[in-house]
Order: structure tokens, then C-alpha cells, then sequence
């Protein structure tokens, strides 16, 4: 009889199926979100992470997609062996190869690089290595593609034209989040094109795009970003406090998290941005002046009055000179996870602004960067200058022409009308 467990082996958390002494493993690590520690928060009984990992939920999540094709399998099908299942969701054309070690520092070899998967697995380990976390987005495009694409393993560059785009395009489009994916795919191309150590050129797809073939191109996108109105926005920080999630026993966490999302309000500052700040970055001009970690952009923002207080509550309680309580850089060595205690005291910030939002009576989950999203929305309804927002905010203008100054405000609505009436008295 087959049987399927997820167990660590070397070091890595892989899929084991067994049929007596015979063993063959997938490994799962390419899959996972934010290199969990396996060694602290891996449940081998459960076959799970446990609630201190970093993302387990997510992970846990992808750990049952991964496994749920091999079970439907057995079930199905009791009378496959061990090595029957492990080879069946391998792609029927198999390209040879001699496996080459890996070169100290986890370096893909460059005779690896006419290799798709390869060279996304490397492209995902330069950006690690980058500001700004922008190594997720291709660790997502990766774990769809060797979901999706049949025989992923074996696609090369040099079979990359016009034609193999089509084709992608279309399994891309029978699944959620088409333009994601295929925006991502055509970084990935982007960057292949410019990388002197991978044989493909932009040239052999000629003028193919990806947003031809988006199943959704004529329809309307009404999505706008989440954002608080007037009075939920009041009502959070005007909340009394003792009473607010009132199963939280900690109540100085609770002021933190409040502290934490007014302060994201009042600067535009993403999550990422205020954890990080520093007292060195508070200018004598009475601002803050720094870079965001997402895009490295200079920004310089007032700080309110409101900022201020919060700042001065702090001060005295933090370590390494950053303004809010929760960073250690000697506690942050510790961790093989990369930024583990801003990626963890997001996760656990979020779980409360959950049920903040469920408080506020809101139709959404709340979350952190719905701070930022309202600032930027306040700050247009309030008419100043979209070039000074897209200063303050470290982002373009087009970026929020896009997602934000699209009219759906009623205050901007209801100008709109005042002004046609106007006009015609």
C-alpha cells in the first residue's frame, strides 16, 4: 500500500511516498512563503506549521494543494506502485541533463540558464538579496507555472516564440489572476532578454502580448483599493481602548497596533516603511525624511502633531534608534528567515485588525495597507495636488491616477455636479 507524508530530509521539508522499502520524494521547498523554520515550527505528527511560523497558514494551505492530486491518485487508482505515483505528474517528454552542484552562495549554474524553472529559481534568489521583497511575486509566478504548465520542468528559452506564447497564454487565462501571471512571465522575459548567460532574445516572440489574450480585456475594472470612510476612520481612532477587541489580553499590544495603523495614516507610510523608521530620518525641519523599502524612493513628509505624540510616547522604549518598539537587529541575526519580525508582526497585526473590521461593521477583512490606501484617498478628496500625494506617498502618478483618481469619491462626485450646475445657471 502507497503512502504519502510530508518529513523533512536534509534539511528540506519534501513529500514521501513509500510502498514498503521503496522511497521516492518531491520536495517542497520551492513552494513555500517566507523559508519557514523547520527546526522550531515544523508538527511532524500533524504534518503541519504550527501557529508561530512565519505565513503557516499560507503555507499549510499550499502543503494540502500540493499533496490533495496524490491522494485523489491512490484513491482512484490503489493499484499504482510507489514509484508509479511519484513519475505520474512528471511531464511525458524528459529532458537529460547531468545534475551539476550547486556552487557555494546557492548560485544556479549558468548551463542551467536555457532552463526556465532554473533561471526563475535564480531570478527569486537575486531578488532575496534585494530591498524591497520583490521576490515574492516570482515565487508565486514559479509555484503557478509548475502547477499549470504540463512538462514546466523541460521548457526552454531557445522553444520560446510567438507560438509557445500563445499557448501559455491560454493556460494562464483558464486560471485566476491572468494578468498577475502573465505580466510576471513577461518580467521574467524582460530580464532573460537583458542576462548575457541565457540564450533568448525578446526578437523570437516578435510582437506577441500577453494582454491580447486576457479573458477579462473588455471588461470594465471597478476594483478600487479598500479604504475606511469618515466614520469608521473616526470611530478606530477614537475607539476607547479598553474596550476595543476586548479578548486581547495585552492590552500595550493593543495600543501599539492602534498607534502602529494611525501613524500609517498620518504619513502614507506602508507597513514595511514605519517598523523600519529611525530617529535619524526625523529632520530638524520638523519631517521625515527617508526611502521607501518597496520602491527605494525619497520621501519627505510634515510630522502632524498626532505623529509626534505617538514618536514621544516611544521614545526611551526601543532599541537600534528606530521609533517604534519592535525591531532588534541583534534578535533579527538570529532568524534564518529574512525580515522574520517585520513579516511576523505584520501577520499578527493583520489577525487584529481582522477583528477590528468586524467591530466597524465593515463588508471586508481589514487590513494594514488599508491605512495607507484611505491616506492617499483623504489626502485627493481633500484637493491637493496629486504631484505633492505622489511625492509624499513615494509613488507615481499614473499609479494613483489609476487605482485611486477615478472618481468613485462622493465628495468628488458631488463637486462634479455643483460644478455642471453651476455652469448651467
Amino acid at each position: 500500500m502507497v503512502k504519502l507524508k510530508f518529513i523533512i530530509k536534509d534539511s528540506s521539508l519534501v513529500l514521501r511516498i513509500s510502498e514498503g522499502k521503496e522511497r521516492y520524494y518531491k520536495s517542497v521547498k520551492h513552494l513555500l512563503t517566507g523559508s519557514p523554520n523547520l527546526a522550531r515550527h515544523w508538527n511532524a505528527d500533524k504534518e503541519r506549521f504550527s501557529a508561530n511560523a512565519v505565513s503557516y497558514s499560507e503555507n499549510n494551505k499550499i502543503l494540502e494543494e500540493f499533496k490533495n492530486p496524490y491522494t485523489k491518485l491512490l484513491l482512484e487508482h490503489p493499484e499504482l506502485t510507489a514509484r508509479q505515483v511519484a513519475s505520474y505528474f512528471q511531464p511525458i517528454k524528459q529532458v537529460k541533463c547531468e545534475i551539476i552542484e550547486r556552487p557555494v552562495g546557492n548560485a544556479v549554474p549558468a548551463s542551467d540558464f536555457n532552463f526556465v524553472e532554473k533561471y526563475l529559481e535564480e531570478v527569486i534568489l537575486r531578488e532575496k538579496a534585494k530591498l524591497g521583497c520583490n521576490f515574492e511575486t516570482y515565487s508565486k509566478l514559479l509555484s503557478k507555472c509548475r502547477k499549470i504548465i504540463r512538462g514546466f520542468s523541460s521548457l526552454t528559452f531557445q522553444s520560446l516564440d510567438y507560438k509557445a506564447c500563445v499557448q501559455l497564454a491560454h493556460t494562464f487565462a483558464k486560471y485566476d489572476g491572468y494578468k498577475g501571471t502573465s505580466k510576471s512571465f513577461r518580467n521574467l522575459l524582460g530580464k532573460a532578454s537583458k542576462d548575457k548567460d541565457v540564450p533568448f532574445s525578446l526578437a523570437q516572440i516578435g510582437d506577441f502580448k500577453f494582454a491580447e489574450y486576457n479573458p477579462k480585456r473588455n471588461c470594465a475594472d471597478n476594483k478600487t483599493p479598500d479604504i475606511l470612510t469618515q466614520e469608521q476612520l473616526r470611530r478606530f481612532i477614537n475607539a476607547d481602548l479598553s474596550k476595543l477587541t476586548p479578548q486581547y489580553k495585552n492590552r500595550k499590544e493593543v495600543e501599539l497596533y492602534r498607534d502602529f495603523c494611525i501613524f500609517m495614516f498620518h504619513s502614507f507610510f506602508a507597513p514595511c516603511d514605519v517598523i523600519k523608521l529611525k530617529y535619524s530620518e526625523l529632520t530638524r525641519n520638523n519631517t521625515i525624511r527617508t526611502r521607501r523599502k518597496k520602491t527605494h524612493q525619497l520621501v519627505e513628509v510634515p510630522v502632524s502633531p498626532v505623529m509626534g505624540n505617538i514618536i514621544s510616547k516611544y521614545r526611551g522604549t526601543t532599541t537600534d534608534g528606530y521609533v517604534f518598539p519592535i525591531m532588534d537587529d541583534e534578535k533579527e541575526k538570529t532568524y534564518q528567515t529574512k525580515d522574520y519580525t517585520f513579516k511576523k508582526f505584520r501577520e499578527k497585526l493583520n489577525i487584529w485588525l481582522k477583528s477590528v473590521g468586524k467591530e466597524l461593521g465593515m463588508d471586508y477583512d481589514l487590513y494594514a495597507y488599508v491605512f495607507r490606501h484611505t491616506a492617499i484617498t483623504v489626502a485627493l478628496d481633500s484637493g491637493l495636488p496629486i504631484s505633492y500625494i505622489a511625492m509624499a506617498a513615494g509613488t507615481s502618478i499614473e499609479m494613483i491616477q489609476e487605482h485611486y483618481y477615478n472618481g468613485d469619491s462622493v465628495t468628488n462626485q458631488q463637486r462634479l455636479q455643483m460644478a455642471f450646475m453651476k455652469a448651467a445657471t
